[in-house]
């Protein structure tokens, strides 16, 4: 009788591949929001939901100065020139201006700058944060 064990023959299963393209959650069991709140590097809730909030405040203001920076420069009513021109030649007449879509371009032109301005100061500084409290490597 030989000396081999009975399995000798049999071939042993190769050990498992690393993961190597996966994402983080997948190899890990976690979902991404459950990934996101273990990280030791990424920003408290409080102050993501403070600058979510500072972002649309900004927008909002953002929003009310450039209508009213429309609203101060346009007039619905004709120029003194075409008013002239419209009593000395009745036929000419004065043509009727709207100030409804300038202010309303104003309105998201301002908002739309405001708000992304104020992103980029928010993410940058939440970064900033991130990186002060990091947490030192094993």
């Amino acid at each position: 009788m030989s000396s081999d064990p009975p399995d000798a023959d049999v071939p042993q299963p190769s050990p498992p591949e690393p993961d190597v393209g996966r994402p983080a959650a997948a190899t890990s069991g976690l979902s991404d929001f459950e990934l996101l709140d273990t990280h030791p590097n990424a920003p408290r809730k409080g102050p993501v939901w403070l600058a979510f909030a500072l972002v649309v405040a900004s927008g909002l203001m953002g929003a009310l100065i450039g209508s009213s920076l429309v609203g101060a420069t346009c007039s619905e009513r004709p120029p003194l020139l075409q008013r002239v021109l419209a009593g000395a030649e009745p036929l000419i007449g004065a043509p009727q201006r709207s100030c409804t879509a300038p202010q309303l371009g104003g309105t998201l032109a301002g908002a739309i700058m405001a708000a992304v301005g104020t992103g980029i100061v928010a993410v940058l500084v939440l970064r900033a944060m991130a990186e002060w409290r990091k947490t030192p490597a094993n």
